[in-house]
């Protein structure tokens, strides 16, 4: 015969599988429908480092967009002098929006807080390079070009080693052949992070 505290243990166990066999995921819509904006244009980050990290971050963050909402319609400005070093102006964003005929404009900017490199005199021998923990922070923003409204932003910061970094003149150089090995892992951490608002979620009720 079962011990009573036995059957007791056996019962609660019973009734917590079946309430949890009745719960379901259940999707949650992305905080910001891109498809109701129209067509967006996105302009070059900014970036004060030198290199291709703010094309490669741009590139990144376009491919992050589309694959959150597929089917969206998305207008790549590259460098544009309306909006000199990414700086914002709302006169300039529906300049922008009739210029180029978008109906809203993602301006973003990624920012190199702090290098720290890891010396390694053979790997600057042979490479003229060197690895380094990188901390940096991208913030984007998402304007209607009607009114020049600021309609979403969000901003994050992120730490990772990049491979290839060149130093001269007091510059940091992210000057990498391949930039996805160089310093892939950083800009997609900070990406994934900014576009999580673009991103369907689940959960479970």
């Amino acid at each position: 015969m079962l011990h009573t505290r036995s059957v007791t243990t056996i019962l609660i166990a019973g009734l917590l599988a079946f309430g949890c066999a009745k719960r379901t995921l259940v999707q949650v819509p992305a905080r910001v429908d891109l498809h109701e904006l129209g067509t967006i244009g996105i302009v070059e980050f900014a970036s004060g480092s030198e290199g291709k990290l703010a094309a490669f971050s741009t590139q990144r963050f376009i491919e992050a967009l589309q694959e959150s909402q597929p089917g969206v319609h998305v207008l790549e400005l590259g460098k544009i002098p309306e909006l000199p070093g990414g700086s914002v102006d709302h006169a300039a964003i529906r300049a922008i929006g009739e210029k180029y005929d978008v109906d809203a404009l993602i301006v973003g900017n990624l920012k190199v807080e702090e290098v720290r490199p890891n010396v390694d005199v053979v790997s600057m021998v042979k490479s003229m390079s060197v690895s380094a923990d990188v901390d940096a922070a991208l913030t984007a923003r998402l304007f209607e070009t009607g009114r020049g409204a600021t309609v979403w932003t969000r901003s994050t910061r992120a730490t990772r080693t990049v491979a290839h970094v060149g130093m001269g003149g007091g510059k940091v150089v992210f000057d990498a052949r391949d930039p996805k090995g160089a310093y892939g892992e950083l800009v997609d951490c900070l990406v994934n992070e900014v576009t999580d608002d673009f991103r369907v979620s689940y959960v479970r009720q």
